[in-house]
């Protein structure tokens, strides 16, 4: 899975932070309802995730309990993110 490219990307804004966390999530690709359930839940999901370009995909466990916004956008190969 590894060499694999990531299905998109989900942009959340946790509660209290101030900026975005972006993670190119692997595997399934959620639907916004599925986002939005997640949220309305306050469901905790087990993710495959890369937080940046070149790392191998690892799970991540995501509190959307905590997210006040989401967002998917299509993975675009190549584009930079400075961290």
């Amino acid at each position: 899975m590894a060499d694999t490219e990531p299905a998109c990307e989900l942009h959340l804004r946790i509660s209290g932070q101030p900026h975005d966390l972006m993670l190119r999530l692997h595997g399934h690709e959620p639907t916004e309802d599925e986002v939005a359930g997640w949220m309305r839940d306050g469901a905790v999901v087990r993710l495959q995730v890369t937080e940046t370009a070149g790392r191998t995909p690892h799970t991540m466990l995501v509190n959307f309990g905590s997210v006040v916004f989401a967002w998917l956008c299509p993975y675009q190969s190549g584009r930079g993110v400075n961290l």
